[in-house]
């Protein structure tokens, strides 16, 4: 190093690379900009990438429905028919995009009535259970016939009504 020259412009070399301090302060002066730039653009990218959402709780989106039960004298037979009253204390099921498994449940009012709430953009499958009414009994389940609607919500903020469903019954 040559210690005559003033402090501002000392040079250091390195092997053959050669680098006065004013460079070497000049670039870490510009360091920080650079690293706000990336930062920035970087920060840019994963937002842009981050806000598709997929369907599913976080949004501002209702899904609402009713469900009826028919009482039947028969199951299997819909004549006669005894009565039709709202489906109270039924389970509700949803199921968000393409997923496999149900997401949530909720149970319908004395009313029949349902809502799921705080949902995004995106296809939903709702569905519930009934009994079966095939001709062919199903020793094991026989409440496993399955009642479902696809819905989808296209805004932020939509309050969709699912078609109302019909469960089966005796009682």
């Amino acid at each position: 190093m040559n210690h005559s020259a003033p402090a501002s412009i000392r040079n250091l070399t390195f092997g053959t690379l050669k680098i006065s301090t004013q460079q070497l302060s000049n670039a870490a002066a510009e360091l920080p900009i650079i690293m706000k730039i990336i930062f920035v653009c970087f920060s840019c990218v994963v937002l842009f990438f981050s806000c598709k959402k997929d369907a599913g709780d976080g949004g501002n989106s209702t899904i609402s429905g009713n469900i009826k039960k028919d009482i039947r004298v028969n199951l299997t037979n819909p004549l006669p028919l005894r009565a039709t009253v709202p489906a109270a204390d039924q389970d509700v099921y949803i199921i968000y995009g393409d997923h496999t498994s149900p997401d949530d449940r909720v149970q319908t009012n004395f009313d029949g009535n349902f809502e799921f709430l705080y949902l995004r953009p995106g296809k939903y499958t709702i569905y519930t259970f009934s009994k079966d009414t095939n001709s062919v009994a199903v020793n094991w389940d026989e409440s496993h016939m399955t009642i479902l609607r696809e819905v989808e919500i296209n805004d932020k903020k939509e309050d969709v009504i699912a078609e109302e469903m019909k469960i089966y019954d005796t009682e």
